[in-house]
This record gives structure tokens, sequence and C-alpha cells, in this order.
């Protein structure tokens, strides 16, 4: 494994790369969390399988892991996706591929998302596991009500006004109370998440994506677990059922939770690399259900 680090605005990334360091094909793997790094990643069989074949690129993104960050002067959109963006130009003038894939799973999907809508042109084709992305106001606030009793709990907070922003539907309403803020940005927190959540709670529970798959120009494969208890498959796949986008790669995955690539680890390795083989081959494939 290579470990070296790029600059991004303010900010030294911590990267790492795997694997085949002479490979055509290259795949760049967003990590969840959010704020989890990129070793746990790492450390997974099934990310293991990759190295054989293809050059793996891993980062930790911006507060996580070795990219030391200051999470109280927020996570923008635009900054977090110049990460990534960084990141592929570093690779691309570092190593000798001729083809890069993009894979982002939850909260990595999300970010993958948004790279998507900035510059999916950079990318071979683009890989979404279990994504952590809503397509309406309603369906962001329903996320945010599944999560709100965890936050409640592990923050134990029962002063009036939090609570009454919780009842009120206004994640960042609760994210900007001071005595929220203070208290998730204090060493009495252990929960990283939390902290990345309200680093981005000014747009996290705004930014849906209700034209994503229809405004896809690049092969886009999605994995998705009938039994996520976190991303509802309903969600993703009633808007997949809307597309008539020929670039969709769709699998809804049964007897599978969240971690699709630990509750059906070979089946996860084989669609991803079935994905780009035949992205490589031609241009186009149809949906499938």
């Amino acid at each position: 494994m290579k470990t070296y680090t790029i600059k991004s605005h303010d900010l030294n990334l911590q990267v790492y790369a795997l694997g085949n360091m002479q490979a055509k094909t290259a795949v760049l793997f967003l990590h969840g969390g959010p704020g989890s790094g990129a070793m746990p990643v790492i450390k997974l069989p099934a990310f293991q399988v990759f190295e054989k074949d293809y050059l793996c690129l891993h980062f930790d993104q911006r507060g996580s892991g070795q990219s030391n960050y200051d999470l109280k002067e927020g996570l923008p959109i635009e900054l977090i996706t110049d990460d990534v963006l960084a990141v592929v130009k570093d690779s691309k003038d570092r190593y000798d591929f001729t083809s890069l894939f993009l894979w982002g799973g939850s909260f990595g999907g999300c970010l993958a998302s948004l790279c998507m809508e900035r510059f999916s042109g950079e990318f071979k084709g683009i890989v979404l596991s279990s994504p952590a992305i809503t397509f309406s106001r309603e369906q962001a606030l329903d996320f945010y009500k599944r999560m709100s009793a965890p936050y409640q709990k592990r923050m134990d907070i029962s002063i009036q006004d939090q609570l009454q922003a919780l009842n009120n539907d206004a994640p960042e309403a609760f994210f900007a109370l001071s005595k929220v803020r203070d208290f998730i940005f204090s060493p009495q927190n252990t929960i990283h998440s939390i902290m990345h959540i309200a680093a981005m709670s000014s747009w996290f529970f705004n930014h849906v994506f209700p034209c994503l798959f229809d405004n896809t120009s690049i092969p886009t494969l999605i994995l998705q677990g009938k039994n996520d208890p976190i991303c509802l498959y309903q969600n993703i796949d009633q808007q997949i059922r809307k597309t008539n986008n020929a670039l969709i790669h769709y699998h809804l995955l049964e007897s599978c939770g969240h971690a699709v690539f630990e509750d059906q680890k070979d089946l996860f390795v084989d669609l991803i690399k079935q994905f780009i083989e035949d992205t490589l081959s031609r241009s186009s494939f149809p949906i499938h259900f």
C-alpha cells in the first residue's frame, strides 16, 4: 500500500493506493459514515478482492481519518466535492490508468451523487451502494425522523427548545441551535458521524436528487439491499422505476441490509466486476430490476 497526501484548498488529504499499480483501470472508493475514514473499507475482504485486477484508490474525507479538519468550519458541497476532484486529478497525473470508476457507499454514495452532478465526465462509470440520498424534502424529513431518536438518546438533550426543533421537523434548525452544536463539538460527544452531519446540516436534508438518474450521462450501477434499515429501498426503487435511462443498471438485493458488501459479498464483487467489464466493452445496457 502506498500512502501520501495531496493538497485540496487548505487541507492535506490522506490518500491510499493499493492493488495493481500498473492496471489500466482504477477505482476510487468513497467511504461512508459519514466520517468513518478509509481504513475500515480497505480492511474489508470484499474490497480487497478488487486489488488483484484494479488500482484501488481510497482517501480519508475531510475531517475523517488522517485528513484533519475542524468540522465546526462546516462541510459545504463545493468543498467536499472539490476534495474528490483533487484526488481524481492527482491520480490521473500520478498513475498510468486509462479508465477511472467511482464507488460510493452510504454517505459515500451521497458524495458520489454530488460528484455526478458536478463532474461525472471524469469517470468511466459510477457505482452507488446503498446511497444515503433522498429524492424529495418529504423523504429527507422522514430520514431525519428515523435518525432523530438516536440523536436525542446519544446526546441526552432534554432542553425544551431543542426538542421543539425536533418535533417541528426542522433538522437544520435543530443543528443550528447553539446548545446542540456546543455538545456535538465537545469532548463529551463521541459519535463522530453526528459531528459530520452537523457540519453538513445546512444542506444535507435539503439537497435532494429528483433528476439524478434521468440526467445521468455515464454508466451507473446501483446496488440496494431490500432489508436496509437506514436507506429505505422503497425510495430508490420508486425513483429508478420512473427513469428511462439506459445507462442505469440497478439491482435490488434480497436478504440484504445496508452493508451489501458484507451481506452479499460474492454477489457484490461479481456485479461490480461485471459492470466494469461491460462498461469497458460497450456504451450502454438496459435497466435491471
